[in-house]
């Protein structure tokens, strides 16, 4: 995050969008189910909506208000969504190109196609084509090899399924529950959100561990080995802590769409995350505390020497994926510089304007 540009106080960082081996997952749809207000923003996916959107996080971040900003996983300084929480919940969204269901009574369509110079699309067409054309095909290419990427992972996990203590994991759940939970009880019913952990970039896997839990006061660090049931033993924490009226907000991973890399829940200050790579951390701070089941995974020399030509596999596809999202960021990137400048700023201010809204 070191070359992010500041965001303002009051803020959390997230990634709206990840490239996963199942393709791209957002957690758009649930975060609109969260908000009061929707704006969706359509017609004008150039890097000039996203300064306007950074804009907007500062003036309600500068109310005292608390903002959530999603990044866009291409370009790690453009913004691609923005939340406003507690207690007004509105959601603003650059939303040209993701799909969603837009239909709902608190769902504001913002068409910004009266802002473009339809002249100069005309004139860059062809261009506009080409540019197409080429990011289609270094998208397809990059989506592809994070499949391999995944299906590579899996054989991982198959190695290290073989010698885990199943029953010495259940034990570790147990004692998990006990710690967090105790005889803890809400008269309330429990409510699920839903964020992403991180992501592949141009640059690499990226996370925003650090923002996500900064006003946290305990963090437990899990380490283990791919396929051991990190994902799964949270799934359960949420059962349980739903079952108890807690709130809870499961962050999914950036590989694999269907997994669990973090949960939270806000109510006792506290998350648990898997800390193995990609997003490999360590205890810093007063409340952290590593929760270990790598221990009760035993891995023989053949296994561990499958695994090590198992990883080097992983790792060159990673890297493979990785070259490809950066030609296809590039070409990405003049596509939406082409449609900043066919922008009719004061059309274009104008409309922005109408989002500063005298809460």
């Amino acid at each position: 995050m070191g070359g992010w540009r500041e965001l303002g106080v009051n803020s959390t960082q997230f990634f709206g969008q990840a490239l996963t081996g199942q393709g791209m997952k957002h957690v758009y749809s649930e975060i609109m189910k969260e908000a009061k207000t929707v704006y969706l923003l359509k017609g004008a996916h150039g890097f000039k909506v996203s300064d306007s959107l950074s804009s907007l996080g500062n003036f309600y971040g500068s109310k005292g208000l608390e903002v959530e900003y999603f990044r866009d996983p291409f370009f790690e300084n453009t913004i691609q969504g923005l939340f406003v929480k507690e207690p007004h919940n509105i959601f603003f969204l650059e939303a040209t190109n993701i799909p969603l269901d837009s239909v709902g009574l608190h769902v504001n369509v913002i068409s910004l196609e009266d802002c473009i110079d339809k002249q100069k699309l005309i004139e860059l067409q062809q261009d506009f084509l080409d540019l197409s054309v080429k990011k289609d095909a270094y998208y397809e290419k990059c989506f592809h090899k994070l499949s391999n990427a995944l299906k590579i992972h899996d054989d991982w996990e198959v190695e290290t399924r073989r010698y885990m203590d199943w029953k010495g994991l259940d034990g570790k759940t147990e004692e998990l529950m006990a710690r967090v939970f105790g005889d803890q009880k809400l008269e309330k019913s429990g409510a699920k959100t839903h964020r992403l952990l991180g992501t592949l970039t141009p640059a690499g896997a990226r996370d925003t561990v650090q923002s996500i839990t900064q006003n946290l006061e305990k963090r437990l660090f899990i380490k283990g080995y791919p396929g051991t049931g990190k994902s799964s033993m949270m799934k359960k924490l949420v059962d349980e802590a739903f079952a108890r009226g807690f709130d809870t907000q499961m962050v999914w991973c950036g590989l694999d769409s269907n997994s669990v890399d973090m949960v939270i829940l806000p109510e006792l200050k506290l998350c648990i995350f898997d800390s193995t790579e990609p997003h490999q951390y360590f205890p810093e701070r007063e409340g952290d505390e590593i929760f270990d089941i790598a221990s009760l995974c035993h891995p023989t020399e053949v296994e561990e020497a499958n695994i090590k030509k198992i990883v080097a596999n992983y790792r060159a596809t990673m890297s493979d994926a990785t070259a490809y999202a950066k030609r296809y960021a590039e070409t990405e990137r003049t596509l939406r510089q082409l449609l900043d400048d066919a922008i009719i700023p004061d059309k274009f201010q104008e409309k922005m304007a109408e989002l500063f809204l005298d809460l």
